[in-house]
């Protein structure tokens, strides 16, 4: 386990180095800059020049990026260009838990409604019980976003006026943008489910439970689920990392003050240490959930370990 554990760290590093890298160049690969006089009409060309050289965009984009490591080995992710008295740090770590609570709870409704809906297909195969759970996570799968962000926003916030469509002051403005969030996984996570669970109820072993008198409860919870439950555990890395980092979508519509808003705004801004920022540590996010995924799927699974 040990070995399999090291194994996936250098791994995430090494993937950790060379999106950072990607990231950096293709931002610097953009035309113009933050404070070129085509972005910032209003101000003399000359001011700019000096705004540009205090923030070390004078200089040659390798020495830039030799700077840039030399800050983030510290922690330190600098200054937005566009907040000049605040800075990345602090930006992420006062928004992030508003991210995290809304998507938090979207990770929780997703597995809480997807897992049963899948089981409960496979088990009533052909019934009304698996028509409507495919319906649903055909629906679920195939339409955006975007789409049901709106659709659910013109409906409850529009139409019927039961919710509000905007902010996090109350448990009640939770409920669209969790649902918005969690609808695709949702459908993904019934459908992996359903598929894995029938695939686990034709083996042998299940057979032979059966034959023994076995419950048909116990059957399903107990020997058939631990096995069917494997492609929803290696979804639950990606899963977990892009709901707690925040949908920019779902964040911009509802207006939840989350990372998801500022990392629009900063591409549009060109923002280059906002974007870096939120890029970094959003790609973290996703390497440490994929390992923490494969370390359960190992714990769950032991012949994932033996094989790698």
């Amino acid at each position: 386990m040990l070995k399999y554990i090291i194994k996936r760290l250098l791994a995430g590093i090494v993937t950790a180095v060379v999106l950072i890298t990607v990231a950096f160049f293709m931002m610097h690969a953009m035309p113009g800059s933050p404070f070129s006089p085509a972005e910032q009409k209003n101000v003399p060309p000359e001011v700019l020049e000096r705004i540009a050289a205090s923030y070390g965009l004078d200089k040659p984009v390798m020495e830039q990026y030799v700077t840039f490591w030399q800050q983030l080995l510290h922690g330190n992710l600098g200054v937005s260009y566009k907040k000049t008295d605040t800075s990345v740090n602090s930006i992420i770590g006062e928004h992030f838990p508003s991210s995290a609570k809304v998507g938090g709870i979207a990770v929780l409704m997703s597995l809480i409604i997807g897992i049963p809906l899948g089981l409960l297909a496979a088990v009533y195969r052909g019934k009304f019980m698996d028509g409507f759970s495919m319906v649903f996570a055909t629906i679920g799968i195939s339409i955006p976003v975007f789409v049901i962000s709106v659709l659910l926003m013109y409906l409850f916030a529009g139409v019927l006026n039961w919710l509000p469509s905007f902010g996090l002051t109350s448990w009640r403005h939770y409920i669209l943008p969790v649902a918005c969030l969690s609808f695709n996984p949702i459908a993904y996570i019934a459908r992996q489910t359903r598929s894995s669970m029938l695939e686990a109820l034709q083996q042998d072993y299940i057979r032979t439970a059966r034959a023994k008198g076995v419950g048909e409860l116990a059957v399903v919870a107990k020997h058939a689920l631990k096995n069917a439950i494997t492609p929803v555990v290696t979804y639950l890395g990606p899963l977990v990392a892009g709901l707690l980092t925040g949908s920019f979508v779902v964040e911009n519509l509802f207006a939840v003050p989350g990372i998801g808003r500022y990392f629009v705004r900063s591409v549009t801004d060109r923002d280059y240490t906002m974007i870096m920022g939120i890029v970094i540590f959003y790609g973290l996010f996703v390497i440490i959930c994929n390992l923490v995924s494969d370390i359960l799927l190992a714990i769950i699974d032991p012949r994932v370990k033996l094989s790698k």
